[in-house]
């Protein structure tokens, strides 16, 4: 039984709409007494007793890596702007409380109200963190988190182009598409499991584009089982690079989804 393996080129057919996504970036958070330090008020005279000195920060449950993947999860991107409005780094400062509570948040540097409100949003819904230490005591702490919002494009197959809205100069792999499917071609393996039960069908794939070419964050949108799934995964991880949409003069993130995969029996 001979079988063959296809890659085929989608249309949009509706999925991809004319603004831009967003995605975000995270730097990690600091002490609010780095930013603020033209302000002459002394927060620790305040009634509500909360401090900028303390011996030991509030720290996010799980750690700063915990904190990056609450925000990659949790933050709604502001998609209806467009990328002049959100790109940029939103600065929110806020309280944590002596009972790790989050209260007093707003933002003490934004880049637009879309933005401004998404990151604003965000902080307001924080779970509970482990509160600052004074003297062996829990109490409450002004912190600072940065959130660094990034355009990032969107892209879709026609018949023998990547399309990509809103940038200067779409992505691109080196030879044209048809080098392209024929690197598919010659290295996606038709798993043994999916040809002895007779398994065929289309698989759609999603993927980043990285600024420097290089394809990351392979992921299925609809998949077949029986180890097809993970054969266009690992194709996606050791793709060659392609070269990166650029936006005025700047190279510029691009998601392509619903790439689709045939694999067929013939």
């Amino acid at each position: 039984m001979k079988h063959n393996v296809q890659y085929t080129k989608t249309s949009s057919n509706g999925l991809f709409h004319s603004k831009s996504i967003i995605f975000l970036f995270f730097f990690a958070f600091f002490h609010i007494a780095h930013l603020v330090a033209a302000n002459p008020c002394s927060i620790d005279s305040l009634p509500e007793k909360i401090y900028r000195t303390v011996d030991q920060l509030p720290t996010f449950p799980g750690g700063k890596a915990a904190l990056f993947s609450y925000i990659t999860e949790n933050l709604k991107s502001p998609a209806e702007t467009t990328p002049e409005k959100v790109h940029g780094q939103v600065l929110v400062q806020f309280v944590v409380f002596k009972d790790g509570t989050i209260g007093k948040a707003s933002v003490l540097k934004g880049i637009g109200k879309a933005a401004d409100e998404a990151a604003l949003t965000l902080v307001q819904t924080m779970p509970k963190w482990n509160p600052g230490i004074l003297k062996g005591q829990n109490v409450s702490v002004e912190m600072g988190l940065p959130i660094r919002f990034e355009f990032i494009a969107k892209g879709y197959f026609t018949q023998d182009s990547l399309i990509v809205a809103e940038v200067d100069t779409p992505a691109k792999f080196s030879g044209g598409l048809s080098k392209w499917a024929k690197y598919i071609g010659e290295n996606l393996e038709y798993p043994e499991s999916a040809k002895r039960n007779s398994i065929q069908g289309d698989v759609f794939a999603q993927f980043i584009i990285e600024k420097d070419g290089t394809i990351s964050n392979p992921t299925i949108s609809k998949g077949l089982g029986y180890s097809m799934d993970e054969e266009v995964i690992k194709l996606l991880k050791s793709a060659p690079k392609w070269k990166p949409s650029y936006l005025k003069g700047e190279p510029v993130r691009t998601i392509v989804s619903d790439c689709k995969f045939v694999f067929r029996i013939y």
